[in-house]
């Protein structure tokens, strides 16, 4: 049932009378009608492959619409950039600290938790946050970007650190690396899984076999970090909200 609808987004009532909000999606590459959640925007999402679809694929999510409630009640509640705040960076738990003085983020690792001390005023200490983790993001990215890179014989044509919202990276046709500042927070072996899956890109613009066996040349392990970033990515797109 539509209790209410907005430019592309419809609101669905679940059985349990919560409203479910779906943001109807347009793909002209999608083969059918699905239905999948945005932990980031924290909404569904119902794609159809031309608009002449969308009454379908609002369909399709209103019968699944109490899965859909479900699954949005069970993400995890954002995490904002505050002073006292516990925030993972490459996978280790620190606590956030307004710094009393200096320029430039410090890192106090005297007692248990290690601590990240935030220079400047109170009202940028967010963004200020939020700019040492693109930083620390871009460092790792940079890094990894460049082993698989040899590996595969590919050089990729820019590396861009981005506040995405619905993956965790992506390659362009014309070699241009984008990825979630967010995979700096994961353990670094998720970070290095992103890293060498748009790296393989560059040889394969698909998910073919054949694309599997070039990211497998450069991280043979790199199933156990791809299920980490299935099973826990949500706790992450809620960092920094």
């Amino acid at each position: 049932m539509i209790v209410s609808e907005s430019h592309n987004r419809v609101f669905l009532l679940a059985k349990s009378g919560a409203s479910v909000p779906v943001r109807v999606h347009i793909d002209k590459r999608a083969r059918r009608v699905s239905v999948r959640i945005d932990p980031h925007a924290r909404e569904a999402v119902a794609t159809a492959p031309a608009l002449r679809h969308a009454l379908e694929a609002i369909s399709f999510a209103s019968e699944r619409v109490d899965w859909i409630a479900d699954r949005l009640g069970s993400l995890p509640r954002p995490v904002q950039f505050r002073p006292g705040a516990y925030i993972p960076l490459r996978g280790v738990i620190h606590r956030l600290k307004q710094a009393e003085s200096g320029r430039t983020v410090r890192l106090d690792k005297t007692g248990p938790t290690p601590v990240l001390l935030i220079p400047g005023p109170r009202d940028a200490f967010s963004d200020r946050t939020r700019a040492f983790f693109r930083t620390a993001a871009r460092t790792d990215f940079a890094a990894r970007v460049a082993v698989h890179a040899e590996t595969l014989n590919v050089s990729p044509r820019s590396i861009a650190i981005k506040d995405m919202k619905s993956r965790w990276g992506s390659c362009s046709s014309e070699g241009r690396l984008n990825f979630s500042w967010r995979l700096v927070c994961a353990p670094p072996f998720a970070l290095d899984y992103v890293a060498a899956h748009e790296v393989a890109h560059l040889r394969e613009m698909n998910h073919s076999s054949r694309f599997w066996r070039q990211v497998s040349r450069t991280m043979p392990d790199w199933e156990d970090a791809r299920k980490w970033l299935q099973e826990r990515g949500s706790a992450l797109q809620a960092i920094g909200e």
